[in-house]
């Protein structure tokens, strides 16, 4: 699947003007035209038509940036790229503690699982007893009151 990504989005990642991007990639620079599709996109003005909108699959973004470097300073581009590969060192970082902690978690939960289970066997086991010592006060009281009738009548 190809990911493609809106002049605004490459204006958000790599951190140079909309407009700047939306003009280099209308040249359909030789380098850069594989990597670009139009798609029909809703006006912003409301009740307008569609209009066509350029997107880059997100492989053209070196490309592109070679492209930009050529027309403005490189290092705010590096300054805003460095920045996104701290973003994505910290969201890698993330990802993996969460991972670990997803893993205790699902390892506690299992160890609760059987808990709940020896709970319930235990459970079973005393409502078994009970039901037992129901059936046996039961028999205790039939066999007192057949005392008690045979008692008045000897």
């Amino acid at each position: 699947m190809d990911l493609y990504v809106n002049p605004s989005e490459i204006s958000e990642i790599i951190g140079v003007e909309e407009g700047t991007i939306s003009r280099t990639l209308e040249q359909r620079d030789a380098v850069i035209e594989p990597y670009l599709r139009v798609v029909s996109a809703r006006s912003e003005e409301p009740g307008g038509s569609t209009k066509p909108q350029i997107q880059l699959r997100i492989d053209g973004l070196a490309p592109l940036i070679k492209r930009l470097s050529y027309n403005i300073p490189t290092d705010d581009i590096i300054e805003n790229l460095s920045c996104q590969v701290i973003d994505i060192t910290y969201l890698r970082e993330t990802c993996a503690k969460l991972e670990a902690d997803k893993k205790a978690l699902a390892a506690e939960n299992a160890e609760l699982r059987e808990t709940v289970e020896s709970f319930d066997v235990e459970k079973a086991k005393w409502s078994s007893q009970i039901e037992d010592l129901k059936r046996k006060l039961i028999a205790e009281q039939s066999k007192g009151w057949m005392d008690r009738l045979f008692k008045r009548k000897g």
